[in-house]
């Protein structure tokens, strides 16, 4: 139903009939990358001039010359204390770098040749980590042909596709410093993966805390959490300058600028309410009922925002405490950000696939009892990881999913507790 669905995408977007795909709106898909198009305008200059645009698909044409207005003038719309026209400067510098080379790619080669670039650079680094996770994990047959599905064809997998959007690279990233996590080898490219991860989305930050269990020392625990941080820093500074290079108007104080802009339209707005999957659809929907403005949508941003700090805090307590096992605590971190967050889109729960590969490896090595808790687990992940709704009404049930999860798997019983009651009790 994937693969058909990203066909019928291509299809559409590029001067097939009919309105409405699987994921997005044909005006709509590919957006990422054909968003480029009105934020780079530098990289369209020789083929505006020359009209070269003129062959390109209709879904092309109207995101280039529809929108070359407002939402190109980046610097008018960062320094326009009420503007409500998000700019691509509030992206993070590597993820800008990759836009603007597409921006590139389709002046000089056109459209097609970078949705295509994209889609191939993404499924072979999926097919990748496929090979690496059966080296360092040692997975076989079943186990390994199960990864290179989750990675590359599955439901959120396709989706990141359609969209054209880096949280399948994010993803990707992760999952290599979470191999190196598990397997406990190649430690430091891990920290390096997860550093490059982190200039493109920041809530993997918080993957770091999976180190709370281990049973070494404190002082290699908190060097181990560390290290992805520095390697973050100094991919950052790089990447700044390469974009500043590309593109002088993106500088760090244009950055924060154009993040208050999408701060304002997302997080205070109504924008991004399709497919959303933080549980703060309840107050905006409660608000828009109830005829509430702006400013109630930031109170319960605030609201969330210390909710979301109390349960990481009661989370890692419980982690350190061996209260919870690896795959619980992964699924805990992995869902806590899309639920406190303004506005998650649901592309971006790829990041559950890694969380269903290692949880296929252990159950192919520890065959599952009565009662076993990665059942549950797996469960879960497998209905994030499903088309449940439409645009309307699938964010909320994935978010209700993502809930389910987090009490199931703080209300684990501590085994460890539980054993030492047992011996006082003989």
């Amino acid at each position: 139903m994937a693969v058909r669905a990203l066909v019928d995408d291509i299809y559409h977007a590029f001067g097939g009939p009919g309105r409405w795909s699987m994921f997005f709106d044909p005006a709509d898909l590919f957006a990422d990358f054909a968003k480029v198009a009105t934020a780079y305008k530098f990289a369209f200059t020789d083929v505006m001039a020359k009209a070269e645009y003129s062959h390109w698909p209709r879904l092309f044409q109207d995101y280039l010359l529809n929108n070359l207005g407002a939402a190109d003038d980046s610097l008018r719309n960062i320094n326009d204390p009420h503007s409500h026209t998000i700019t691509t400067l509030h992206i993070p510098p590597l993820s800008a770098i990759i836009f603007v080379l597409g921006a590139m790619t389709m002046a000089g080669a056109g459209p097609m040749a970078a949705v295509l670039g994209f889609m191939a650079a993404y499924l072979a680094l999926g097919l990748a980590m496929m090979r690496i996770f059966a080296y360092l994990c040692d997975a076989r047959g079943p186990v390994m042909g199960f990864c290179g599905f989750a990675l590359c064809l599955s439901y959120p997998a396709i989706w990141t596709l359609t969209r054209e959007n880096v949280a399948g690279f994010v993803m990707l990233l992760v999952f290599l410093y979470l191999l190196t996590l598990w397997a406990d080898r190649w430690r430091w490219i891990g920290w390096i993966a997860l550093g490059l991860a982190l200039n493109m989305r920041p809530e993997p930050a918080l993957l770091v805390l999976l180190e709370l269990p281990g049973k070494v020392s404190v002082g290699r625990k908190l060097a181990r959490m560390i290290a992805p941080g520095v390697a973050a820093a100094v991919i950052g500074a790089l990447s700044l300058q390469a974009m500043h290079a590309l593109y002088p108007v993106y500088t760090i104080d244009h950055f924060f600028k154009g993040l208050a802009i999408y701060h304002r339209v997302y997080a205070q707005g109504s924008m991004g309410n399709d497919w959303n999957v933080s549980l703060q659809f309840l107050p905006r929907w409660a608000g828009r009922a109830l005829g509430m403005g702006p400013g109630w949508n930031a109170i319960t941003s605030r609201f969330f925002c210390f909710a979301g700090a109390a349960a990481l805090v009661l989370g890692a307590r419980k982690a350190a405490r061996q209260g919870m096992d690896r795959h619980e605590w992964l699924f805990f971190l992995t869902a806590l950000p899309p639920l406190v967050l303004p506005v998650t889109a649901y592309y971006h729960m790829l990041r559950v696939m890694p969380l269903m590969v290692f949880l296929m490896l252990d159950l192919s090595r520890r065959p599952p009892v009565p009662g076993d808790r990665r059942l549950t687990l797996l469960g879960l992940a497998g209905l994030i990881a499903s088309p449940l709704g439409t645009n309307d009404t699938h964010g909320p049930m994935v978010a209700l999913v993502l809930l389910a999860g987090c009490v199931f798997v703080m209300g684990r019983t501590d085994h460890a507790g539980a054993d030492r009651l047992a011996r006082v009790g003989g």
